[in-house]
């Protein structure tokens, strides 16, 4: 075993051990605190599965961390840890929505193609800015872009309260998006919709794109060595930006989607904190977007179950942030299992010897 297939066979033998670690936690807690910890465990392990409607809740819930894994995916293949994600998602949502309402010449499908167009670059775009400065002038990317996305919040609360917000209606939100631009139902009795496959389909592509592009290879390159990248003629700041655009105008992409699914009006008052979300997604995917889906969905079957329990039982639904917590600390932990790691290492190279 070279040092390659030792290195990737801890990844997951790290991340399988930090979600059985944070499963532990979590059922120790339920075990302490609840008065009826066996309902409440068999309401957060099995609850999802209890019937179509909650089965529909949970990849309802899996769809969009999809979306913002594979943006954090390519946002952050270059090396640059960027939150744009954050202000995208949101800011895809309002203009899916700005354009469904004002576009009124469009109907059906042509309404919900063309807004998602819209929403792509233009939140591609956006996702620009941050990275520009970081490149231009060196700044903290992360920094940046984390306040750059309260920019956004306000640049889009302002567009929301001038010509969205319906003051007619006894709910808060937009005036309703046009009922024949939304996407066609999957599962009878649920809001599952055509949406899941158009976030598989986003799957297949952005894995091409990484792996079997020229561009996603310099993508690539540029995060592992830029020095060299650059010493063999990329144009470091090029791939830079087109990951940017592209990472940013897929996690627009899915804030607009989610807007055709399950939501009548906009209605998104603050961020939706889904860029935190994809960063979790991505990081228990190792950032490959092969196996975004799988993390994505085992982050929805948690959080439905969370759901589930604090309807069914006397346990809140914050355990899912103890979960979530513990798996980040362990799977960042560099520590973790590196003893093992470099025996490991040491013996087979002895071998090979």
């Amino acid at each position: 075993m070279n040092n390659k297939q030792l290195n990737q066979l801890f990844s997951v033998i790290k991340t399988i051990l930090a979600i059985f670690i944070a499963m532990i936690v979590a059922f120790m807690i339920i075990l302490i605190v609840s008065e009826e910890p066996l309902t409440a465990l068999n309401a957060f392990l099995l609850g999802p599965f209890s019937s179509t409607r909650r089965i529909g809740n949970l990849i309802e819930n899996t769809i969009p961390l999809i979306y913002v894994g594979l943006g954090v995916c390519i946002l952050w293949a270059t090396g640059k840890r960027t939150l744009s994600g954050e202000g995208c998602y949101y800011f895809g949502g309002l203009m899916a929505a700005t354009v469904s309402i004002k576009m009124i010449a469009l109907h059906g499908y042509k309404s919900t193609v063309f807004s998602m167009i819209v929403v792509f670059f233009v939140c591609g775009l956006m996702a620009l800015l941050p990275m520009i400065v970081n490149l231009k002038y060196n700044t903290d990317a992360f920094v940046v872009s984390l306040l750059f996305n309260y920019v956004i919040f306000y640049v889009g609360n302002f567009i929301f309260s001038k010509f969205l917000m319906d003051i007619t209606s006894t709910s808060s939100g937009s005036y309703p998006l046009p009922k024949d631009s939304f996407l066609p139902v999957l599962i009878p009795g649920t809001k599952v919709n055509a949406n899941l496959i158009v976030a598989l389909l986003a799957i297949v592509v952005v894995w091409f794109f990484l792996y079997k592009t020229k561009w996603g290879y310099r993508i690539r390159l540029v995060g592992l060595n830029p020095s060299y990248a650059r010493y063999i003629g990329i144009n470091v700041f090029a791939v830079c930006i087109l990951a940017q655009f592209i990472g940013g105008g897929i996690s627009g992409f899915g804030g607009g989607m989610e807007m055709f699914g399950r939501n009548p009006r906009f209605s998104w008052f603050s961020l939706t904190n889904m860029g935190w979300d994809g960063i979790m997604v991505a990081t228990l995917a190792k950032y490959k977007p092969q196996y975004i889906i799988f993390s994505a969905f085992f982050l929805g079957y948690v959080r439905t179950g969370a759901d589930i329990m604090n309807r069914s039982s006397d346990v809140a639904s914050e355990i899912v942030m103890i979960i979530q917590a513990i798996m980040i600390l362990f799977i960042g932990a560099n520590a973790f299992l590196a003893g093992t790691q470099q025996k490991l290492r040491v013996k087979y190279s002895a071998k090979e010897r």
